[in-house]
């Protein structure tokens, strides 16, 4: 049985100064012997380019236009006055090339975390080279900063994703749809924002309590600043459905938070915090919005549309992050072309597939390391490390004496 859902994201360009943002919705047929109808799953991704640093608006976007994931009344408000630390620490992800824009935030220094598909892009829209992404906080004056590796055509090292790209077919798997960054340099410079521990349960009922609030870009607004929506309540489980009909549609549905804090485009990527005793933490990472849409078939097709109804936005745990984080922001990453060169002949020398020896860090060579990882029982992040490095050529060296 299929579902819908839909992103209100930064992976495909929409016009400039427009106050409402376009959809793009990829459909899946449902598979039926006879006329009968059923539930559809659908996904769309959407962008905003009305960003405070130059962007040039894209020809040929699409125009078709929706209103927003707004879940009545609409409580989004300026930051400046409740929260001004939090402008040092959350900020705008733009693509150079595409124009798409993210909300990210800081999480270490020089690292920042967003949504999977802001980086990657979806199974049906892949996004562009990260190569062009930059980042800067929203109280910042200084340029964006890329990620870094620009220059040596290592970025894709210095990037994780808990997917190699949003899925839009059921089992979604909005919950690995996040992403950690590093930076050419440190754009935190006031602290970052830690991922609380706290489980699902309890955040629901810290969302119940009316403790729960959600701060991002919003292209709808007539400014372009990060605004604050509170209280962020979750639905009901009658709305959304029960355990085994969300573990039909979602991957890992335990780590998902169905919660109705107000998004619009550009505002994936964006935290769902908590004030915790040493201030803002956050309990989920914003992914899109999960729409139930009905449609006739006949012998595969659709023949007749019934309407949709939107369940809620969607959001992942941010607790599940935290391991992924550790091993990220402590690893030391390959950066040169030379060192990537040597891992790859040593992957291969393993009898793994990493491409050609060419210093070039994609994806062949993420998923050589991660089927490594997996081999010799090492925790897997399909991150070219110096570790590795090191273990990849002592085992090889001694392999080969042998």
């Amino acid at each position: 049985m299929d579902q819908a859902f839909t992103i209100r994201s930064g992976t495909s360009p929409a016009h400039s100064g427009q106050r409402k943002f376009a959809r793009h919705r990829n459909m899946l047929a449902c598979i039926a012997a006879a006329a009968m109808t059923v539930p559809l799953t659908a996904l769309s991704a959407t962008s905003a380019i009305a960003a405070p640093f130059p962007i040039a608006p894209i020809p040929g976007a699409s125009p078709l236009l929706h209103r927003v994931a707004v879940f009545e009344p609409d409580e989004r408000r300026l930051i400046a006055k409740r929260y001004p630390d939090l402008r040092n620490k959350i900020g705008l992800l733009l693509h150079a090339k595409t124009q798409s824009v993210c909300t990210a935030f800081c999480v270490a220094p020089d690292i920042v975390a967003t949504a999977g598909h802001c980086v990657a892009g979806t199974v049906s829209n892949p996004a562009g080279d990260p190569a062009h992404l930059l980042f800067r906080t929203d109280a910042s004056k200084e340029p964006a900063i890329p990620v870094r590796g620009r220059r040596a055509g290592t970025t894709a090292a210095n990037i994780i994703t808990g997917a190699r790209r949003l899925n839009t077919r059921p089992p979604i798997n909005a919950t690995s749809d996040w992403a950690f960054i590093r930076l050419e340099r440190k754009a935190c410079m006031h602290g970052s924002l830690p991922l609380s521990p706290k489980g699902a349960n309890e955040v629901a009922a810290e969302a119940a309590a009316g403790r729960i609030y959600h701060i991002a870009y919003h292209r709808d607004l007539e400014h372009w600043k990060l605004a604050v929506g509170m209280p962020c309540s979750f639905v009901s489980r009658k709305k959304a459905g029960t355990a085994a009909e969300l573990g039909r549609d979602f991957e890992r549905a335990e780590d998902l938070l169905l919660h109705t804090c107000d998004t619009e485009a550009a505002s994936s990527g964006s935290p769902l915090l908590i004030d915790g005793d040493n201030g803002p933490e956050v309990v989920g990472i914003n992914v899109g919005t999960y729409v139930r849409s009905r449609v006739i078939t006949h012998d595969g097709q659709i023949v007749q549309r019934l309407g949709s109804e939107v369940i809620s936005n969607t959001a992942l745990l941010a607790t599940s992050l935290i391991a992924p984080l550790e091993a990220f922001s402590s690893a030391q990453l390959l950066t040169a072309a030379r060192d990537i060169e040597r891992l790859q002949k040593f992957l291969a020398a393993q009898g793994l597939e990493p491409g050609p020896a060419d210093g070039h860090f994609g994806p062949r060579t993420r998923k050589a390391i991660e089927a490594y990882e997996l081999r010799v029982g090492l925790p897997i992040t399909g991150l070219a490390t110096q570790d590795l490095l090191t273990r990849l050529k002592t085992t090889t060296s001694a392999s080969a004496r042998h």
